[in-house]
């Protein structure tokens, strides 16, 4: 299966030319949604009701059938904190005591989704001092019991609720090598009744990855659970059909955050080999998601195996990613014409070249998308320069980074007016905007070009962006080309239109008297920028590898002029000084 794989993605990267238009899946579920909600609301009421807790009753499990390793490793400083008495989580510190259930109400949102659903149990796993790890995780989880054996809404919250099973599924041998039979029968009771109310809430959460998780988890119950096989064939279905229509043909998820595709891997992982525990025949749709998943993975990730920052993916938002692909074995080489999720990549030489060539995602997935359509990274072996700014987290140092992260400016591309090309709107989602995008990918005597050309400022501003991009065959010359063109480009009098080149920390930046502006990296390697068409300027930007963590960096910044009437262009190139 992984050399059918190799040989479209052969193709696909040598073909001569190929031609690609995406177009955004605009559609309004507004009302849907609404009614969706009052729906949930209603059936809450139901289950608040003392009586609830009677119609989740059924056959108490003395065992479980088998625990699935979990293929991503965890944080073992986080988990030593947990022995120290606190809990972490992105910053945010709560002291662990008998009442800790009690004031975590207190907590964040997101810190109470956290704790409630035992992702810490990850962290355990990975100290040396497991029978310390075990005390501690049995400890945490009698506190839990008495309050969370019972419906409550943010703690049985589907999407919480089937992390918690996830986690107390894979990380078993934490929570049930006990001798205290009373207490292990009240763990396996809790898992039973949380999973038949699963069955009944399986999409009571957003569209996406939130799916993928409660599908799993009932898939997960109906193998480990005995006598489970009604929760077995309906979480199976579920998840074949969620994964149907949100990993593309190319491997890529329509949320387009690279991410969402290393937790989807994890958690086929845990079903496959669930499957293999309990000697039942793995359904073929499994290892063939995953092989279709793994060439999508390494093509978003540079030499140094982070992830290019695209669509809400932070550089080390793939923690664990070379376990969970080795996990899935899953083959395939990198994918370089990635055309149904929109990603472009080419490598040449030392040099690696990913491009956001796609659409947004559709409104229903775009909570965490960006509005970089046509940004670009840049690497050379295990160095990276050009860059995008990168996902931040509302609890960081700077809070306001959220929102500001997300904007055009924020990413390797062409800004018009200081507008983003999508919108971003108050309830957090992307709007109008690039609505439909056109890519060219051949092969010329130089090396590789890719022409890609959206529509994201046509309605604002009457104009489209068109950029070029070349590598060079041996990788040392990097040419673009940025433009703006259409039927109405008197709405761009007055606008300034700028370039953006964010640079990675270890990039540093000199302007030369002849407006050149030369990079070195840290390993001493110099390259060139020169522009024709615009005035670069090095002005300060930030860099994020982690949501909490930004650290001061560089950019080029071009203003770009426009003669006349005449369509503004910027021809740049980005060439290594041979020495």
């Amino acid at each position: 299966m992984s050399a059918a794989f190799d040989q479209i993605a052969e193709y696909a990267a040598t073909a001569p030319t190929s031609r690609s238009t995406l177009r955004r899946d605009q559609s309004n579920h507004a009302v849907s949604r609404s009614l969706s909600n009052l729906g949930r609301i209603i059936r809450e009421w139901g289950y608040a009701s003392p009586l609830y807790t009677h119609r989740l009753k059924g056959r108490h499990p003395v065992q479980l059938l088998g625990s699935p390793d979990d293929p991503a490793p965890g944080n073992a400083t986080l988990g030593s904190a947990i022995f120290g008495g606190d809990m972490l989580f992105e910053g945010e510190q709560h002291a662990l005591g008998e009442d800790f259930w009690v004031r975590v109400e207190d907590a964040s949102p997101a810190f109470q989704r956290y704790a409630h659903s035992f992702h810490w149990l990850q962290d355990l796993a990975q100290v040396n001092d497991q029978i310390k790890a075990r005390d501690a995780a049995e400890t945490i989880l009698k506190w839990w019991l008495p309050l969370g054996e019972d419906w409550f809404r943010d703690v049985w919250a589907a999407e919480t609720l089937a992390r918690r099973i996830i986690n107390w599924f894979t990380h078993a041998p934490l929570i049930l090598s006990s001798s205290d039979l009373v207490y292990r029968s009240k763990v396996l009771t809790s898992i039973a009744q949380q999973s038949r109310h699963l069955s009944r809430v399986l999409n009571d959460t957003e569209e996406g990855l939130p799916r993928v998780y409660t599908a799993t988890a009932l898939t997960l119950a109906g193998l480990l659970l005995p006598a489970s096989d009604a929760l077995l064939n309906k979480g199976a279905r579920a998840l074949e059909r969620t994964l149907s229509s949100f990993i593309l043909a190319d491997g890529g998820p329509i949320s387009r955050n690279t991410s969402d595709t290393i937790r989807t891997m994890q958690l086929l992982v845990l079903v496959r080999d669930a499957y293999t525990d309990r000697g039942e025949e793995l359904p073929g749709w499994v290892q063939t998601t995953l092989d279709r998943i793994g060439p999508f993975v390494r093509a978003m990730r540079h030499g140094d195996g982070n992830f290019a920052q695209f669509g809400g993916t932070s550089a080390e938002g793939g923690h664990g990613s070379n376990a969970v692909l080795a996990a899935s074995e899953a083959k395939g080489k990198p994918i370089e014409n990635a055309a149904h999720s929109g990603f472009q990549r080419i490598e040449a030489g030392r040099s690696l070249l990913i491009m956001d060539a796609g659409t947004p995602p559709p409104s229903a997935y775009s909570a965490k998308a960006h509005a970089g359509t046509a940004a670009f990274e840049f690497s050379v072996g295990l160095e990276r320069m050009i860059v995008n700014v990168g996902p931040a987290s509302k609890r960081g140092p700077v809070p306001e980074l959220a929102e500001l992260a997300r904007t055009t400016a924020a990413h390797s591309t062409l800004i018009v007016a200081d507008r983003n090309s999508s919108r971003l709107l108050e309830n957090g989602r992307l709007g109008a905007g690039v609505s439909e995008t056109l890519t060219i990918r051949e092969k010329n005597e130089d090396g590789t070009r890719v022409r890609h050309t959206h529509n994201g400022y046509l309605k604002r501003f009457g104009v489209k962006h068109e950029r070029t991009l070349n590598l060079s065959s041996d990788g040392t010359r990097l040419i673009g080309s940025d433009k703006l063109f259409g039927p109405k480009l008197k709405k761009l009098q007055g606008k300034e239109i700028t370039l953006r080149f964010h640079l990675h920390p270890n990039i540093s930046a000199l302007k030369a008297s002849d407006g050149r502006i030369t990079l070195e990296t840290r390993s001493g390697k110099t390259w060139i920028f020169d522009v024709d068409g615009g005035e670069a300027e090095i002005e300060d930007s930030l860099y994020l590898s982690r949501p909490d963590h930004p650290v001061p960096s560089r950019q080029i910044v071009v203003r770009m002029v426009r003669e006349g009437n005449e369509p503004p262009i910027a021809n740049w190139v980005l060439s290594e000084m041979s020495l």
